[in-house]
């Protein structure tokens, strides 16, 4: 469920194809490299057989079975290399720059913020900045903090993911699934309804802990991010609406 809440940020819902395995692999009918198999097959056939609306569900269901299987696997790499690897795993063969760092100049209008945009950083300076947030995150001593002072901390940091732009495509997937992994392996577990309700919520509100006008006097603000963190982890019974985090156009 997860996995479909995460592809519907950018309207991808799955097949019933995708569907009917799924119910197989809950029954214990199909593990999960079967369920890959089986979805690489259909694909393949309905290729050969020129198939162009049953292809239209070949990313949402190809990428949602990769996002299930990070989440099953216990391997988690905190730095850049492991981030353009987990972009390079749920989009190699569907993207031929998967894996690649952004070349080009990034804009994208959004909604939540009256259809301005993030200011992204230039692509030549992509590297730099990845390179020194991961690196200020491994050093990062979680100890002495309360927990509601660590979710702020994860926010900044999931935030950050998402700013840069690192990719030329699906950096809001990539940034979602590396941050739920990266919490996993921090001992984390998670509700799947929340994610799979609240998906577009939570992409609204990175974008508002990204975004700065101060002429408007918008400064970034994790607190949308943590309220559904809270949803997320700990079942807490937010009421996350996103209206709320819409401002106001000149």
């Amino acid at each position: 469920m997860t996995a479909f809440g995460i592809q519907s940020v950018v309207n991808l819902k799955p097949s019933e194809f995708l569907l009917d395995l799924i119910t197989r692999h809950i029954e214990g009918q199909y593990d999960l490299n079967k369920v890959k198999l089986s979805i690489n097959d259909h694909y393949h056939r309905l290729r050969k057989e020129g198939d162009e609306h049953g292809h239209h569900f070949f990313e949402a269901d190809k990428v949602s079975s990769r996002i299930v299987e990070l989440f099953l696997s216990s391997k988690f790499d905190l730095s850049l290399e492991g981030f353009k690897e987990t972009h390079h795993h749920l989009f190699h063969g569907i993207y031929s720059h998967s894996g690649e760092l952004r070349k080009h100049p990034a804009s994208k209008k959004e909604w939540v913020l009256a259809n301005a945009s993030v200011l992204y950083p230039k692509a030549d300076e992509i590297e730099r900045h990845m390179e020194y947030l991961f690196e200020t995150e491994r050093h990062f001593d979680y100890s002495q903090l309360s927990t509601s002072h660590r979710l702020r901390h994860f926010c900044d940091f999931i935030s950050k993911l998402f700013i840069y732009n690192t990719f030329q495509y699906a950096n809001s997937r990539v940034a979602f699934v590396y941050a739920m992994q990266y919490m996993l392996s921090k001992g984390y577990e998670f509700d799947n309804d929340t994610f799979y309700r609240e998906a577009w919520y939570f992409r609204n509100a990175i974008i508002r802990a990204s975004y700065t006008n101060m002429h408007q006097g918008i400064y970034p603000t994790t607190e949308y991010m943590e309220m559904f963190l809270e949803n997320l982890f700990f079942g807490s019974d937010n009421e996350l609406r996103n209206h709320r985090m819409v401002i106001k156009g000149e």
